[in-house]
């Protein structure tokens, strides 16, 4: 693992001391199960939703699968890290000499062959400490095609006491013998009053009630760590702006050319802007917009208020469902699916929200 510039903090997910309440049992089937057994499987693949904490999970089985002698817990009889080893606080500080961290490289959008022919050249190598080697890949989905069946030939003759785990939040993204190859283990949102109560102790430093928490958990979808990310960021005052300008077009009539202007602008600011106009990109509103049209498409089809993520608009988006075609709004929900991938690329975004949002004022029955 490449040394940390001692002027650089050390990721918080090398030095987390626990997982997450809701993967206790992910834990205990994967870990300690295992590991007193060294039944370990060779290549784990762990696929769920962003923002529930795969990442920690993962870096935090890495640290006890590499620690020297695990310990049980008093509180649940669960074998963890000892954070104390000579491997843990090796670990501990991104400098493991047997764990490896693969993910896209800084200058690129995908995991390129290259990268994974160097991590199979490591896999070969002996431990530095005498026990196993652990390789983390994430996003596994981000693997081209050629890095994808490169590591293929990997999975089908694994290294002896090397471990490999797989970060997705979509499996199906990957090759099928790729996941056919690894014990694959969804890990699922936890149930809301679970991720309510934890997200409350987060917020409990700042005040925040309880109501604007359970705000905060709809609009991640659940996600309990994406709801804690709003508290550092501007996100949900972003969402504010570009949901009031959406319904703008319909309740105060104005032009969507004009609004997609003032969008395009505000993506436009750099984030350390001085501007009083908020900044944002322009991922954020394709994904608030997409987001208000699924609600309404859900309340068109009768669903109930807790299914739908916006849930302080409630009643602007009822009334809404019942004034704009279902038809349209599904055909525009495509639209901005499309979007995401759209501006990825060189495309005009000033004439792709014209568009989208000429298309959201056709809408009306």
């Amino acid at each position: 693992m490449t040394e940390v510039p001692s002027d650089l903090e050390v990721p918080s997910f090398y030095t987390n001391k626990c997982y997450y309440p809701w993967q206790d049992m992910i834990w205990q089937k994967l870990f300690t199960g295992n590991i007193q057994n060294d039944h370990l499987p060779h290549a784990i693949l762990l696929n769920g939703v962003a923002g529930i904490g795969k990442k920690d999970f993962a870096f935090y089985l890495a640290k006890g699968i590499l620690c020297q002698s695990p310990v049980e817990n008093p509180k649940n009889q669960q074998l963890e890290p000892c954070h104390s080893c000579r491997s843990c606080q090796l670990f501990s500080v991104a400098n493991h000499p047997d764990a490896y961290h693969l993910t896209v490289p800084e200058d690129k959008k995908v995991i390129p062959v290259d990268s994974v022919r160097k991590l199979i050249q490591w896999s070969v190598l002996n431990s530095h400490l005498g026990g196993k080697k652990v390789i983390i890949i994430e996003p596994a989905e981000a693997m081209n095609q050629n890095a994808a069946n490169s590591l293929l030939k990997t999975l089908e003759e694994p290294v002896a006491d090397t471990i490999i785990i797989m970060l997705a939040n979509n499996k199906q993204a990957l090759l099928a013998t790729i996941r056919s190859r690894c014990q694959a283990i969804d890990m699922v949102l936890p149930d809301r009053a679970m991720g309510l109560n934890w997200l409350e102790k987060q917020a409990s430093a700042v005040s925040i009630d309880k109501e604007q928490v359970g705000l905060m958990l709809s609009l991640a979808n659940g996600a309990p760590l994406s709801a804690l990310s709003f508290l550092h960021n501007t996100q949900l005052d972003i969402r504010q702006f570009i949901i009031k300008q959406l319904l703008s077009i319909h309740s105060e009539g104005i032009d969507p050319v004009q609004v997609a202007d003032e969008l395009t602008k505000c993506s436009k600011l750099k984030s350390n802007s001085k501007s009083k106009i908020l900044s944002m990109t322009a991922y954020d509103i394709i994904y608030w917009t997409d987001a208000l049209v699924i609600d309404i498409v859900r309340l068109s089809q009768n669903q109930s208020q807790n299914m739908i993520n916006n849930v302080d608009y409630f009643s602007i988006l009822q009334t809404l469902s019942k004034d704009l075609s279902l038809k349209k709004l599904l055909q525009l929900s495509l639209l901005t699916q499309k979007a995401y991938y759209e501006i990825q690329g060189s495309i005009n975004i000033n004439l792709l929200f014209e568009q989208l949002f000429i298309d959201w004022k056709n809408c009306r029955i």
